[in-house]
């Protein structure tokens, strides 16, 4: 019985490999690497899983948390001194000597182009103080960012049984890492000179190592990301990320063999480009619509807060339906930016996301229960309801002439009477 179940649960787990995430889209490709998952940039959905919460070493993929860490804590300028621990470090480097200096920048180009393992040990040492704190600060980071099941122990990559993480968590902290400018105009440099240091008499040259960006058999259009990774442990890793009219994917293979690495993620790519497309329903800011307050009919209108994207499927592009919801009893006071309902967006009748809707202008209520919006909120007049002060002032010269006006035609009448006896 035991052996039936778990060819059944066997069954449904390649199954679940192979079935489409999506209805009426293509099946994904087959690929040879273990691990592997496609997401979009913009959205963070997943467009196909292969294996992708299991734990595999990262190797020097690791150097995208390395590098976003310094980028965001360092500067660029600072002048980063080797410390004797460069020396004692196995694999990729650019053969730092103890006393060296160098710019942080032209290390993090030494970390991200040549993968040198001695570079991302000055950076860490620099920004951390010691290789154990500065892999606290990674594990803090990548819980930030949301890898919640990363671990690292070193800024290299290097192995050890401690030093994991998976494919959709190297998604998350590639898809984190790519909003950065400086990060991204790194990863896409193909060609990167060191001048001579202190240390070293001959100007260094870096080349990129992706071949999905560089001239090469594998070379992608519209490629602009973003690590490779190799050693015997860990097998070929790769997290790539290409960009097409705006639309932006991150692959990520762990555990692969050989060329296959290249061929696998070309595959990924071309699925999620040919299959899949992003959709922009709402705007920031954009005036979804105007809620109706108390008699005097005050029209406030409410701004989406955040913009909405979505990947559908080809041709689905006009499948997501939006609905507002508004809170009950929305009175007055009312501060500008404060949530007064929300947009629901469903797709083939399941809901995806919401968004908030917020006051565009502060509104208050006078005495006489009439509605005026803040002008200095808002920027914004209304010849009925702007200020409060004016309003008053307003009403008190009209009631003022109403009884002149009044007292005037009593007196009036009182010498019309009189005249007439």
């Amino acid at each position: 019985m035991k052996k039936i179940i778990a060819c059944l649960l066997t069954l449904f787990i390649l199954v679940a490999q192979i079935t489409p995430i999506y209805a009426n889209v293509p099946p994904p490709p087959e690929i040879v690497g273990p691990t592997a998952v496609l997401m979009d940039f913009t959205t963070g959905q997943v467009l196909y899983d292969k294996n992708m919460h299991k734990r595999m070493y990262p190797a020097s993929t690791t150097k995208i948390l390395t590098a976003i860490i310094a980028i965001e804590k360092g500067n660029l300028n600072d002048i980063v001194t080797a410390s004797d621990n460069v020396t004692k470090i196995d694999g990729n480097s650019i053969f730092l000597s103890p006393g060296e200096q160098l710019t942080l920048e032209q290390l993090l180009y030494a970390l991200l182009l040549e993968s040198a393992n001695d570079a991302a040990i000055a950076i860490a040492e620099h920004i951390g103080g010691s290789i154990e704190n500065f892999a606290k600060m990674m594990n803090e980071k990548a819980k930030e960012i949301g890898a919640y099941d990363s671990h690292f122990v070193n800024p290299n990559g290097l192995p050890d049984e401690n030093h994991y993480s998976t494919p959709y968590d190297m998604a998350l902290i590639a898809r984190y890492a790519m909003q950065n400018p400086e990060f991204r105009k790194i990863v896409t440099t193909i060609h990167y000179q060191i001048p001579p240091t202190n240390k070293f008499d001959k100007v260094r040259d870096l080349w990129l190592s992706n071949r999905l960006i560089k001239p090469s058999s594998f070379h992608y259009e519209g490629a602009d990301g973003v690590k490779t990774g190799y050693t015997v442990a860990a097998g070929q890793v790769l997290v790539a990320s290409a960009t097409r009219d705006g639309h932006r994917l991150i692959s990520v293979i762990m555990g692969d063999q050989g060329t296959n690495i290249w061929t696998d993620t070309i595959k990924l790519l071309d699925y999620g480009f040919q299959n899949f497309t992003l959709v922009k329903k709402t705007e920031k800011g954009e005036v979804v619509t105007y809620i109706d307050l108390g008699k005097s009919h005050f029209k406030l209108p409410l701004i989406a807060k955040e913009d909405f994207y979505y990947e559908v499927p080809k041709g689905q592009e006009n499948s997501i339906e939006t609905q507002i919801i508004l809170n009950k009893n929305i009175n007055a006071p009312i501060n500008k930016g404060d949530t007064l309902g929300y947009i629901k967006y469903t797709l083939n009748e399941k809901e995806i996301g919401t968004n908030p809707l917020i006051a565009t202008e502060s509104v208050y209520k006078n005495f006489w229960g009439n509605y005026y919006m803040d002008v200095q909120s808002s920027g914004v007049k209304n010849t009925m309801y702007t200020n409060p002060v004016r309003f008053i002032t307003g009403t008190a010269i009209l009631g003022i002439a109403f009884i002149l006006w009044r007292r005037r035609k009593i007196r009036n009448r009182k010498k019309y009477i009189f005249s007439k006896y």
